[in-house]
């Protein structure tokens, strides 16, 4: 077991470097297709609860919207996810009986629950939208960098609660939901967010604001993320979200935490001067 995981992690590290690498097209699409697992694996989970969720209108706001993206065109890409939305509403007013009210807003709740981590990603890797900021020093790798400290910042809020928790950790948080999670380990991880946040400024050359505000956004959201995802897990009474990637169960799995941080993550940068 503990070999496959390994592999697997392995596996997948060096596929997303790539993506992040090369940026663009490339890691657009990535984002995308893993946008379309996402989805997939949460219709499963709410059929395992049974609730109705509308799996075609999901595939749809999908393609268009990360269609957009994909070529940077991001007016285009909010106007179409507005119109999706707006065309779910339309089809449960005038079509009587055919889908239900419930569904409708389980779609859409769950829709930007699962694409809006993604799509943040696609963002925050193009280089244009920091191109007017007092920070951005024209540097190729700019977007790159800034994903890097994201990714970092999440795994050092996994690592450091981890860590911090088996050796202190006393005060379960929610242990209906995940019983080895402490506020101890909670701290912890929030601390190693803020210390990475500030190590990533310093090494990146940016004002400390900017890594310091990541690292409390991420410090904060991430095992909020974890915890949203285990909990949608434990109603559907499922272990994992999907299959995906043996050992590491499906691509909500393994992207919880970012789902929750990376849409705060944008916001904030996207506020800074």
């Amino acid at each position: 077991m503990l070999k496959t995981r390994l592999i697997t992690a392995l596996i997948g590290v060096v596929l997303l470097a790539v993506a992040i690498t090369y940026g663009g097209l490339f890691f657009n699409l990535v984002m995308s297709v893993l946008a379309v697992i996402g989805w997939v694996e949460c219709v499963s989970l709410f059929r395992h609860m049974k609730r109705r969720l509308l799996p075609l209108w999901g595939l749809i706001y999908i393609v268009l919207v990360c269609g957009s993206l994909v070529f940077g065109n991001y007016p285009l890409a909010v106007f179409l996810g507005v119109l999706v939305m707006l065309a779910m509403v339309i089809e449960y007013t005038f079509c009587n009986g055919k889908i239900t009210l419930p569904a409708v807003q389980s779609t859409i709740s769950s829709l930007l629950y699962v694409t809006s981590g993604f799509m943040a990603l696609m963002v925050l890797r193009d280089n244009r939208i920091y191109e007017n900021t007092s920070y951005y020093a024209d540097q190729e790798s700019f977007g790159m960098a800034v994903i890097w400290l994201v990714l970092i910042s999440i795994w050092a809020s996994d690592t450091f609660a981890y860590f911090v928790g088996r050796s202190i950790g006393k005060r379960n948080i929610v242990p209906t939901i995940s019983p080895n999670k402490t506020l101890e380990g909670f701290i912890g991880g929030f601390i190693g967010c803020i210390l990475t946040g500030w190590l990533g400024s310093i090494c990146l050359g940016l004002p400390l604001h900017f890594g310091l505000g990541m690292g409390v956004i991420v410090g904060v959201l991430a095992p909020l993320g974890d915890l949203f995802e285990s909990k949608l897990k434990r109603q559907a009474d499922k272990k994992d979200s999907g299959t995906l990637l043996p050992g590491h169960g499906g691509v909500l799995d393994r992207f919880d935490s970012l789902l929750f941080a990376a849409p705060l993550v944008l916001a904030y940068i996207l506020m800074l001067p």
